[in-house]
């Protein structure tokens, strides 16, 4: 019996390295959702600012003098079940900012990849808009998630630190097996539109890292690899960022967020990657006993991603819960918050 628990221990112990071996060879593509690399994004994007909201609200520059206090979840709730339903709010007229991006025009879902250049041309043409939203960010914190892509499960760990002088730094590692297969790192200043990205930078095992620089006093960004430049507005993401500015964006006016709504952030990825991500909000879901505000972002184009978020009231409305679907194809990956750290 001793020998056979010996040889099963052993048997556990062999595949457990496998794996591990294993997927230090892939880690690099493990989580590439969007599939090949970029060529330059082709729209138009107009940045309005949104009309101020009924009551007022912290914006980012207020946020790291103060930290924000626990929303009560029947409050907070009550507030979003009692807004109105549709647009998130109405704009103002804003400053333009435009660049040249695929079906910027088209409806959440976009057109079909079959659709005619005219349809294509128009698209590009007519230009989206992006609102300035106020927002309130939550105090810092280190969160960990459970993390899942197909068979493989592991854990990753989101660690916000808004610091001095209106400055942050933003990072998510996730590890399978011990073997670090996720390494996202976000860091920028705090201004009026809440979290202001300067550089995102991907850090995989097999790789050079790859990286995003928002250059704000020349008004672009500029990428590592790909060549081309974007155009920087207010309020522009980066693929990390977008998870504490989201739920900023909800905890400066909850009121305006009920089923319906649309929240528009624009996000740019390391790889020269970029759109303006559509967030619909679904209404009250319920995570276990936790009730939570779920939005959903659908991808308009091949080599995207569906994102699925559930943003906890009582916990600043930061994401519970985060699945994001490649639009080519595979295994989603998911995070799922299990503890605070501190």
């Amino acid at each position: 019996m001793r020998q056979r628990r010996a040889l099963l221990a052993a048997i556990a112990v062999a595949v457990l390295l496998l794996h591990a071996a294993a997927l230090s060879v892939l880690g690099p593509a493990w989580l590439d959702l969007d599939g090949p690399p970029v060529v330059a994004p082709r729209f138009q994007v107009r940045s309005v600012v949104l009309a101020p909201p009924a009551r007022a609200t912290a914006t980012a520059a207020q946020a790291p003098a103060v930290a924000a206090a626990p929303v009560a979840r029947s409050s907070a709730l009550r507030a979003a079940a009692g807004a109105a339903s549709g647009p998130a709010a109405q704009v103002a007229p804003g400053v333009a900012a435009s660049a040249d991006l695929h079906d910027a025009a088209a409806s959440v879902r976009g057109p079909p990849p079959q659709e005619s250049a005219e349809l294509a041309a128009a698209a590009a043409t007519t230009p989206i808009e992006v609102p300035v939203y106020a927002t309130r960010l939550p105090p810092a914190g280190r969160w960990t998630y459970r993390m899942q892509r197909g068979l493989a499960i592991g854990e990753a760990e989101l660690d916000w630190a808004p610091e001095a002088q209106a400055r942050y730094t933003l990072r998510l590692q996730g590890r399978i097996a011990g073997v670090t297969l996720l390494d996202w790192a976000s860091q920028g200043a705090l201004d009026a539109a809440g979290v202001a990205p300067e550089r995102f930078a991907l850090r995989r095992r097999g790789r050079d890292t790859q990286a995003a620089n928002f250059q704000r006093e020349a008004g672009k960004i500029t990428f590592s690899g790909p060549t081309h430049e974007l155009p920087l507005l207010p309020g522009a993401q980066d693929r990390l960022s977008w998870m504490v500015q989201l739920p900023a964006v909800v905890a400066a006016a909850p009121e305006r967020h009920a089923a319906g709504a649309l929240v528009r952030l624009f996000v740019a990825g390391a790889r020269g990657d970029a759109d303006v991500w559509t967030f619909v909000v679904q209404g009250i879901d319920l995570l276990g006993d936790t009730p939570t505000l779920k939005l959903v972002r659908e991808p308009r184009k091949l080599y995207d991603t569906r994102t699925e978020v559930w943003l906890d009231p009582a916990e600043h409305y930061l994401p519970l819960r985060v699945v994001q679907t490649p639009s080519g194809g595979g295994a989603a990956l998911e995070l799922r918050r299990e503890r605070e750290l501190r």
